[in-house]
């Protein structure tokens, strides 16, 4: 998945190859967004429990994520609304097209906030295993 945006997106193969402080913060949100596309492989459960958990509170959040992703993916279709909250995250210049529906959507407030957030417990919980892990995935 790193490879692939890597070369999708010139930026993030040069933040990564730069180590950039900001990879600390996109490489776990993307692995929430594909979480929330039930595509992470059990890497988001495996270093924060508590995110498939239902009844706790960062469970429901990304219960609530999948719903609004859910509604996103039907308004713009589901590539294209995939691609445009990875741009987001990984925060590449949108053109004017997709600023327009990134506001349309409110994407900031009803995903992008969320899943870092997500991602920030997700980095937090055992941290020194998700160190070592980011290790292999940067290298």
């Amino acid at each position: 998945m790193i490879e692939a945006i890597g070369e999708k997106h010139k930026q993030f193969a040069d933040q990564l190859e730069q180590r950039d402080t900001e990879i600390f913060v996109i490489i776990p949100s993307l692995l929430i967004l594909k979480s929330i596309e039930n595509d992470d492989k059990d890497i988001c459960s495996f270093f924060y429990p508590d995110i498939k958990d239902k009844t706790s509170e960062k469970g429901r959040i990304l219960e609530q994520l999948k719903r609004n992703y859910e509604a996103g993916r039907k308004k713009l279709g589901g590539h294209e609304f995939y691609n445009l909250v990875e741009k987001c995250l990984i925060q590449v210049p949108l053109n004017d097209n997709e600023n327009k529906k990134s506001n349309e959507l409110d994407l900031e407030r009803s995903l992008i906030k969320e899943i870092r957030c997500l991602a920030m417990c997700l980095s937090r919980f055992k941290p020194a295993d998700w160190n070592k892990f980011l290790d292999v995935v940067i290298k």
